[in-house]
């Protein structure tokens, strides 16, 4: 029987759990359970993309720009479940084609060994916000891109979002709470070289957590301040209600998942994708 003494926790590499996959022997993404419903979101939403706009446009692709191996392992059960990339192949109404970004090689390698050959599927192997340079550059006229931006830090720059802008790409983006909090706390009057990067002039938003507003406040205006950003690059968003919250075992809020188009009906399609899987899942508004 397998075991992880410290449940992936603290032996993981790069966020690749120690187990390897009884299913085929190669590398897993280690994941907390409330991960295991954000991949729930990305599935059904990618469906619902796909098979809403398939008549309506030429092209559509698909832009992971996080992959991982395209397998994960949930910490606490030790249970198996797809990764984004795999389940957006599974799909009835696939994309016309999918770009796969890791930073991990490992992960690169082993996605391409689960994939196996297939002509929709580009890989790249680097750091996303270089690799995002040639995507868009490649993406063709008449095509409508959806974008699954899904960060375990303060990796992606924000100036990666002006490249996404030059297209018609959707986005769907994980504003990570926990490495928001850790540097905004250590680096208020200090420089935050990954901060400032991730979210440019944040400071302007963001009083110190003993004012008037307190903690909670501070981190809403930083979220509201960051959709405004996206959102001065030609996208529209929904109401922070829009946004699925997800929390760890201890009810604290992890991230929050933030829906951008370059259209009102992308926002409506999100709502209701949103609203249909919360019913489906029997689940109340996760705000």
């Amino acid at each position: 029987m397998r075991t992880c003494p410290a449940k992936c926790k603290d032996n993981k590499i790069d966020g690749l759990c120690p187990n390897k996959s009884q299913k085929d022997g190669l590398s897993l993404r280690c994941i907390g359970s409330w991960s295991v419903d954000k991949m729930e979101y990305f599935r059904y939403y990618a469906e619902m993309f796909s098979t809403g706009m398939k008549y309506k446009w030429q092209n559509l692709y698909y832009v992971d720009l996080f992959s991982g191996p395209g397998r994960c392992i949930e910490r606490e059960s030790l249970k198996e479940f797809p990764g984004s990339p795999i389940n957006a192949l599974k799909i009835k109404d696939q994309f016309t084609k999918y770009h796969f970004v890791d930073i991990n090689k490992q992960c690169i390698s082993d996605l391409k060994s689960r994939i196996g050959k297939n002509s929709r599927v580009e890989y790249y192997s680097g750091d996303c916000n270089r690799e995002i340079i040639d995507i868009v550059d490649a993406i063709p006229k008449f095509t409508l891109s959806l974008a699954i931006i899904d960060p375990s830090s303060l990796q992606f720059s924000f100036d990666s979002y002006r490249k996404l802008a030059e297209k018609k790409v959707d986005l769907i983006v994980n504003y990570p709470i926990g490495p928001v909090e850790r540097a905004v706390s250590s680096s208020f009057n200090l420089k935050s070289p990954a901060m400032d990067k991730f979210h440019p002039d944040w400071r302007e938003a963001f009083s110190n957590e003993f004012g008037s507003g307190g903690k909670r406040q501070n981190m809403l205006n930083l979220i509201k301040d960051y959709k405004n950003k996206i959102c001065s690059l030609g996208y529209v968003s929904g109401d922070l209600s829009d946004c699925p919250v997800f929390k760890n075992n201890k009810n604290s809020i992890l991230y929050y998942l933030i829906a951008f188009s370059k259209h009102e009906k992308g926002i409506d399609f999100w709502r209701k994708g949103k609203e249909r899987l919360e019913k489906k899942r029997n689940n109340p508004s996760l705000f």
